[in-house]
């Protein structure tokens, strides 16, 4: 029963229409909804300080009331719904179009402000004029397009229409039609020109050609036009990610829409090459500047439909990195100011208690089954399910971090560490050695150790490309051509560089001359600025033959590197179809565990894991449909039958008793009828056959021997003395039946368990003298 109300629920979260969403907090917004669909309108910032609203249709029907302490009343909330300033319209009509007004009040009760918004709501109904030669008209998959064909056909004498030059779609004479072989889907008015075709498929793309004849059979005109059907763009999502250098790169994707065309605008304004590092306002995928911020909007056309989605961007404010951490003696590493996402267990739900603490001294994370949660760092993480995030990464969060569970005796069951370093976007080099080569992050830091010490050193001169003086100095005393953004160390020796950019890449010469003006030595380095690989992305996707493709995408990083593993060890010949050290695999049929794509370069290492299963699928669905396919076990949503496992119940009172058997209808009077009905496939398949004609004879002289323990007992009860206790006894079978795969439907209402009954009445007190035995018989049916 609950899994057939699950399936009811799934039924009813299908969604019948397009979803559209609009910003009404500007007076005057104009919003569009689809028929049949949703709208979101975002009416206000936020519903809890205001005193008290009010929005209603044309300045008369009230639809929504509500205020700060005030229960909200929703005229219309069987299909509506509202959250803090949003509201939420489902199953759209032409009556929701409309002038809508807010208005709120503040304590007083003085209007305090008000604003109007339009509504309209349109079918996925479009129209075209083809009255023009060589019109190009859209309609929407499974919508309607109307088409103005011609002013009228009162003057006209004959006229044909047809598709691709050779199926006639429609014939008429003047204001009769003569044959319109699609009548089951449009309609044709003569009086007007127009033909309306609905349920719109792919198939109806095309080129129609209008013919038009006089009295005397000559051809007086024609004209064509092109018929495209496009599905609608139905929805849009829209995913932020910060980047290391603190940009924010935003993609936004929309669902179902052929030929989708985007547009960007933030705070209202299109996007401006002051905002934008990558991309424009027309493409998909746009990489932000650092420090812009503000309300992001994405929107979504093509020819029939409109949609868009907005979200507030915020500055980034550091790296995010992941990390498993359920294998022991892992290394996690997060960037400085970040956030680190750890997975430290698959799930809390069935673990009794469990502690993470780090060092082995101080305990971070408290929790378990039944239990309250204790995080020590809650203001700026969260737990959640085995996964714990940490934001604001600090050098102090560096560690080892163990893991302890226990069992419901206080028994420590499992315990696992993991090292845990914070590194800044920084980089450390070693320039002592001449020819080194030394890496820093784009944005970030890097630390180079030029020589030991500069106190014995009478004078030394650092050069970039042998021509710009970018230091110098007399032991302790410096001067520095770039303070603002470095520091040289003479007591180490360091040469600390920050907010790298790509032109301090060069070649840099140290000289240094001893107190006769002599040069004492001369190395040199090489510095390249990298990119840091800020983020990956892992897309599978199961091929007809069973293989999995696997892409390892990164954002941002410079001469990236890939490498791959699969359940901890790196992938092998007999695992991969192709690629090995490049960012695009194919796996092997049956090849499946958690694979992990990291991918790295000088400053970087990032990596992502994903589940990877790909399992063949057969049915036939209820509509005919047959399907034969690979497809992902993770998102498989395809030839899923609901199944219910069969329950047996064994109680006894007093002397009662309940036997239960696996067998066909056994008849008997005085039954009571129930029903057991599994779809276990194990228990029709043709290897079996043995076992289970061995089964039904077994149970067949399980039922005879049970008949003569029955009949026996029965006669000795017969013969003791009266002052036995009066009693009952009862057998009941429970017989059930296994429906075989491959039957009908209907067979299964005939299946039927039955008890049956038999009750020995209260003994008389006198003796009386018996007939017979009374015996209980069961007849066994195998149904065929």
């Amino acid at each position: 029963m609950e899994a057939v109300f699950g399936l009811l629920l799934m039924l009813l979260r299908v969604s019948h229409g397009v979803e559209t969403s609009c910003d009404g907090r500007q007076d005057g917004a104009q919003c569009y909804g689809a028929l049949g669909g949703t709208v979101v309108l975002q009416l206000m910032d936020s519903a809890s300080e205001i005193f008290r609203y009010e929005w209603s249709k044309n300045n008369k029907t009230a639809i929504l009331q509500g205020g700060k302490n005030k229960k909200l009343i929703n005229q219309i909330e069987k299909r509506s719904s509202f959250s803090d300033g949003t509201f939420r319209i489902n199953s759209l009509s032409r009556t929701d179009s409309g002038e809508y007004t807010l208005q709120t009040y503040d304590s007083s009760g003085q209007r305090s402000e008000q604003r109007t918004l339009q509504l309209f709501i349109q079918g996925v109904e479009a129209y075209c004029d083809g009255r023009q030669d060589g019109a190009q008209c859209y309609g929407a998959l499974g919508g309607t397009v109307v088409l103005q064909l011609m002013d009228s056909t009162s003057e006209i004498f004959r006229y044909e229409w047809k598709k691709n030059k050779i199926i006639t779609i429609l014939r008429g004479k003047k204001n009769n039609i003569v044959f319109n072989v699609i009548d089951d889907r449009s309609f044709f008015t003569p009086s007007d020109g127009t033909f309306r075709i609905n349920n719109l498929s792919r198939t109806d793309s095309g080129e129609y050609t209008l013919q038009t004849y006089d009295s005397s059979g000559q051809r007086s005109e024609q004209r064509t036009l092109q018929l495209f059907i496009q599905a609608p763009v139905s929805s849009v999502l829209l995913v932020s990610e910060c980047l290391s250098q603190g940009w924010t790169r935003v993609s936004c994707s929309s669902e179902g829409g052929d030929s989708p065309q985007y547009s960007w605008t933030l705070d209202g304004h299109t996007l401006t090459d002051a905002e934008l590092l990558s991309g424009n306002h027309e493409t998909n995928n746009i990489i932000l500047k650092q420090d812009v911020s503000g309300r992001l909007v994405c929107s979504v056309r093509n020819h029939i439909s409109s949609v868009s989605r907005e979200e507030n961007i915020s500055t980034c404010k550091g790296v995010e990195t992941s990390c498993d951490g359920r294998q022991d003696g892992a290394q996690c590493y997060g960037a400085l100011g970040g956030t680190v996402v750890l997975q430290l267990m698959d799930s809390t739900s069935e673990i009794f208690r469990y502690e993470w603490s780090k060092n082995n001294k101080t305990a971070i994370l408290q929790g378990g089954k039944n239990k309250k949660l204790i995080n020590q760092i809650e203001n700026r993480s969260s737990f959640s399910d085995g996964t714990f995030r940490i934001n604001n990464l600090s050098r102090n969060d560096s560690g080892e971090y163990t893991l302890q569970t226990y069992d419901s005796s206080g028994q420590r069951s499992e315990q696992r560490t993991l090292q845990l370093f914070i590194q800044g976007v920084e980089a450390y080099c070693d320039g002592r050695q001449d020819g080194a080569q030394c890496y820093g992050a784009l944005g970030g830091t890097v630390v180079l150790q030029l020589m030991d010490s500069a106190s014995e050193i009478f004078k030394y001169e650092w050069k970039k490309n042998k021509t710009t003086t970018i230091f110098w100095g007399k032991k302790t005393i410096v001067t520095n051509n770039i303070a603002n953004r470095s520091l040289f160390t003479p007591s180490d020796g360091t040469f600390r560089i920050n907010n790298l950019s790509r032109t301090d890449s060069g070649e840099y010469t140290l000289q240094t001359y001893d107190s006769s003006g002599q040069r004492s030595e001369q190395r040199t380095l090489q510095l390249f600025i990298q990119a840091p690989v800020s983020s990956v992305l892992l897309v599978s996707e199961c091929l007809s033959q069973g293989w999995t493709r696997v892409s390892c995408s990164s954002e941002g990083g410079d001469s990236p590197q890939y490498s791959w593993t699969l359940d901890g060890h790196t992938l092998t010949d007999a695992e991969l179809l192709s690629g090995n050290q490049t960012n695009n695999i194919i796996l092997k049929q049956d090849v499946s565990g958690r694979l992990v794509c990291s991918v790295r370069n000088h400053v970087s290492s990032v990596s992502r894991e994903e589940r990877i299963s790909c399992i063949f699928i057969n049915c036939t669905l209820s509509n005919g449909t047959h399907i034969s396919q690979w497809v992902s076990a993770a998102t498989n949503t395809l030839c899923i039958e609901l199944t219910t496992a069969p329950t047996t119940e064994t109680s006894t009172v007093g002397k009662e008793t309940v036997n239960t058997v696996t067998i066909t209808n056994v008849t008997s009077s005085n039954q009571t009828v129930t029903s057991s009905i599994s779809d276990d496939p194990w228990y029709f398949r043709k290897n079996n056959v043995v076992a289970i004609a061995g089964v039904l004879l077994a149970l067949v002289i399980l039922v005879l021997v049970g008949v003569a323990v029955i009949c026996s007992q029965k006669k000795q009860k017969n013969d003791k003395p009266k002052e036995e206790t009066d009693e009952q006894e009862l057998t009941y079978a429970d017989v059930r039946f296994m429906q075989r795969q491959g039957q009908q439907v209907q067979k299964r209402a005939e299946v039927e368990v039955e008890y049956g009954q038999v009750k020995f009445p209260q003994r008389p007190r006198q003796s009386v003298e018996r007939a017979g035995d009374d015996c209980l018989y069961a007849q066994v049916h195998k149904d065929r």
